[in-house]
């Protein structure tokens, strides 16, 4: 029936609608607690700095101090004051920074609400001029801004007023104690502690407006992201096994759990192992052009990922290292001469005895970058995976991609994986999920991971939406 659909999408609303109030009480709520702890903390913050003036004026009387030789003391050490009193004017200035950072939750508080308002009035069935008679309160998640002239800036200006009179009152009297002159110096370094305060809040305003929880960083996979690595891995396949297998046949990674290939673990190591295979890897299409346009274009920082354990140390012999060298040889003069250096030092050190673990890392990682360089990729960061390459927990001492995806908040990631993809879903806003053979049985994949087709998909999808 005509109705039915809106009566679905109604009901199903529904729960969603209530969450939204409920978040909105209580985000409100959240945001008049931080509005009082400000000015509560504030209020705690004149009385302490307040003690210490307080206390000279009652107890440290000039006679007094004459007669003890704390006067004397002090004039015969006047860095001792300047010191002191320059402490209380820093301690000023990180208090400063909490109580900024306390504000800017407040407005993230705020922004949030507008943000539910605005649902709600978009949705609601007032016209858009009753709307505007009525509605009070904005609805513009970009209001109010985290640099606030006229309401928090005065805030900062007390707080500088405070840490000045601190840090001026030091300065004078060591410039005085030493005889120096009240020159241009001492006002250039009373100036400085007003001018820290507004750049303190200049900062962390313009921190919060432009990068917190808006990190302009892509994360890349480069092996079925950037390469077309089924077809590279059933050509070297067939020319090092004999074995031929289609790349739409690859339904599954590793590929030796593909019931029925034919292809075992050994002979995976002998494609993986095989220097071709990862210095004639073919480019994705349009994938250099599209990160080059999304890093130039639209501001992103490109991270490229990839867990390469190769060359396998059971695989390691002269024959096969002089292939790796001779592949290695697009890599920058100073790297191969550090390495052989390297190399040739911890041979004498184990009386000739070679280390593969020593040589498996460094040259994939010359040869990943040489690849780069030769397909014409450009980035901003390469992370060679270490460790357990499967684990979100930093415990670990691990260096992967859910880790520094964390640590580094990362919006948006690349991946062919959909494994990894639901894990990286728990932290990036979005995950895109490039079309593979063995991807397309994934059901139940979290609200937002994106499949996508082709790198094109993903320039119009992070042009538009993020």
């Amino acid at each position: 029936m005509p109705g039915e659909p809106e009566v679905e999408g109604t009901e199903k609303a529904k729960p969603f609608d209530e969450f939204l109030r409920a978040e909105y009480s209580n985000i409100t709520q959240a945001h008049f607690n931080t509005s009082q702890s400000i000015s509560e903390f504030f209020k705690a913050y004149i009385a302490l700095v307040s003690l210490p003036i307080s206390a000279a004026v009652i107890f440290l009387k000039p006679k007094e101090l004459r007669e003890s030789g704390i006067l004397d003391l002090l004039l015969t050490h006047p860095g001792l004051v300047a010191t002191g009193l320059g402490a209380v004017a820093l301690i000023g200035l990180l208090v400063l920074g909490y109580v900024v950072n306390l504000r800017s939750d407040a407005v993230l508080y705020a922004r949030t609400v507008n943000g539910i308002r605005k649902y709600f009035y978009d949705a609601g069935p007032l016209d858009l001029e009753t709307e505007l008679r009525y509605r009070v309160l904005p609805k513009r998640t970009q209001t109010p801004r985290y640099w606030e002239s006229y309401y928090f800036l005065f805030v900062v200006l007390a707080f500088a007023g405070v840490g000045t009179g601190y840090w001026a009152s030091g300065l004078y009297f060591y410039f005085a104690a030493t005889g120096r002159s009240l020159d241009w110096k001492f006002w250039a370094l009373v100036a400085a502690c007003p001018g820290a305060h507004l750049l303190l809040y200049r900062g962390l305003a313009r921190y919060r407006e432009r990068r917190y929880l808006k990190s302009r960083i892509l994360g890349v996979d480069i092996d079925g992201v950037l390469n077309s690595h089924c077809e590279q891995f059933c050509t070297i396949l067939c020319d090092r096994t004999g074995k031929r297998l289609a790349p739409e046949a690859i339904t599954r990674i590793p590929v030796h759990e593909i019931p029925g290939c034919g292809v075992d673990e050994r002979d995976e190591w002998a494609v993986f192992n095989w220097p071709a295979y990862w210095t004639e890897m073919p480019e994705a299409p349009n994938a250099a052009e599209m990160v080059r346009r999304i890093r130039n274009e639209l501001g992103y920082h490109i991270w490229l990922f990839t867990y390469r354990p190769w060359p396998h140390p059971e695989w390691y012999d002269a024959a096969r290292v002089e292939e790796y060298r001779g592949a290695w040889k697009a890599t920058r003069w100073w790297s191969r001469y550090i390495f052989a250096r390297v190399t040739r030092w911890v041979e004498r050190t184990l009386n000739g005895r070679r280390i593969p673990e020593l040589f498996g890392f460094w040259p994939i990682r010359s040869v990943t970058k040489a690849w780069l360089r030769e397909k014409g990729f450009r980035y901003d960061r390469l992370v060679v995976e270490r460790g357990n390459t499967d684990t979100r927990d930093p415990l670990f001492l691990t260096r992967n991609r859910f880790v520094i995806s964390a640590d580094k908040e990362i919006r948006a990631f690349v991946e062919d994986d959909p494994n990894k993809a639901r894990r990286l879903a728990d932290v990036c806003d979005v995950v895109f999920l490039i079309d593979q053979p063995y991807n397309r049985e994934a059901a139940d994949l979290p609200k937002n991971i994106v499949r996508v087709s082709h790198w094109r998909e993903i320039h119009h999808y992070l042009r538009r939406r993020l």
